[in-house]
């Protein structure tokens, strides 16, 4: 028996208003997606010298790849009361070639609700065990940072188990719409020492003060256009930006990472 065509009128309708439910449902899951990004260069925001896939960092020291494992990436509330976190890891910042210009490499996407944070955690931790592929020379040598390049050009690998849990202070609006944090590197710290003189990451005395200077290099930002500079700077500035690489000093001074 067929039903009554008003019967069938009726479940259409509900059958429409279940696909809008469930259109709204995907819209609003997609509209708190944040996205974490990395990249390697100078103060500022500036990008670093770079050719041929080279990119230099001091005086006579260029770098070819970096490679740097972080995991626990959270956003904090600045009372602590409130956590999200993006990922446990581990994620790999893998700089090479082009990148090494100062391109933004999207490390992990999340869903995040929608609020004002203060704090972006992670920590640098070494990897022991991973999924084979891009983790192999860390895993092989036990170690968190993986340096590659030459010194008056000679080549060089610097290989480090740096273990570090990092804060970085600012203010992250996220979650209302998608939204894009960029981690940026400050690679011109790495091989300079606190006298200003250029540290040999070949000799194993400057070790420790490498390390240091990876660790201290770290800093953070909303950037949700992706062009490399601190959204809230920009604002201040009056919005305006040449685009993520320029040269322009004032475009990253808003926040500093902590």
């Amino acid at each position: 028996m067929f039903a009554p065509p008003e019967v069938t009128h009726t479940a259409m309708k509900k059958l429409l208003v279940l696909i809008g439910v469930a259109a709204a449902a995907c819209s609003r899951g997609s509209s708190n997606s944040t996205t974490l990004s990395a990249r390697l260069g100078a103060p500022n925001g500036q990008s670093l010298p770079s050719d041929g896939g080279t990119a230099q960092v001091a005086n006579g020291i260029e770098l070819t790849r970096v490679r740097i494992a972080v995991r626990r990436l959270r956003v904090e509330r600045k009372d602590s009361t409130f956590e999200v976190k993006l990922s446990e890891g581990p994620l790999l910042v893998d700089v090479s070639g082009e990148a090494l210009s100062g391109a933004l490499l999207q490390l992990v996407t999340a869903n995040v609700p929608a609020g004002t944070y203060d704090k972006l955690k992670l920590d640098i931790h070494k990897v022991e065990s991973a999924p084979a592929g891009a983790f192999d020379d860390l895993v092989s040598r036990s170690s968190s940072v993986l340096l590659e390049g030459t010194i008056d050009g000679i080549p060089f690998t610097f290989a480090s188990a740096l273990e570090a849990e990092l804060e970085h202070e600012g203010r992250f609006e996220l979650g209302a719409t998608p939204t894009n944090i960029t981690l940026d590197l400050d690679a011109t710290k790495w091989f300079q020492g606190a006298d200003g003189s250029r540290l040999d990451p070949r000799d194993a005395a400057n070790r420790a003060a490498i390390d240091d200077n990876i660790r201290a290099s770290f800093r953070a930002f909303e950037d949700d256009d992706e062009d490399g500079a601190d959204d809230e700077a920009e604002h201040a500035d009056g919005g305006h930006h040449d685009g993520g690489d320029d040269d322009d000093p004032g475009d990253d001074d808003g926040k500093d990472g902590g």
